[in-house]
């Protein structure tokens, strides 16, 4: 029996709600995570990658990641956003959704949390490796 949790990997992930929709997930053994996405993704902020951690009941998949976004007119103000997931996941997708709630750095809530239902699928750099290859001998 494998001990490989079908999250293990990278994953291209649709967030509809968020204020930028296209992420990369990554989910490590020993249940840690990070998450990225385009710096100018958000105009009103500019934030750093999610570093996480997520556990497991099954397929089913929870855990939370740490950011810090800066306002990009008024790089003096400065929080902390910690987002939390639950993400089912059946072979090579997983369906889900996300929390974000962000502080000051003094640990004050700002605003409402927002949530943002979430879409993965599997990303396999061999395949899209290969693909490249194969696609570079037609040129």
């Amino acid at each position: 029996m494998s001990d490989r949790h079908p999250v293990h990997g990278t994953w291209e992930v649709r967030a509809d709600g968020a204020p930028f929709g296209y992420h990369v997930m990554q989910f490590h053994p020993g249940g840690t995570m990070l998450q990225s996405n385009p710096d100018h993704g958000n105009r009103a902020t500019s934030d750093s990658n999610g570093m996480g951690t997520w556990r497991s009941a099954g397929e089913r998949v929870t855990g939370a990641f740490l950011e810090f976004t800066v306002d990009r007119t008024d790089p003096a103000v400065v929080r902390k956003g910690i987002v939390a997931f639950e993400l089912d996941v059946t072979g090579d997708e997983f369906t889900g959704f996300a929390t974000a709630t962000f502080y000051e750095l003094s640990g004050e809530p700002v605003g409402a949390p927002a949530t943002a239902r979430l879409t993965g699928r599997r990303f396999d750099g061999v395949a899209a490796q290969r693909d490249a290859v194969d696609l570079s001998t037609t040129v």
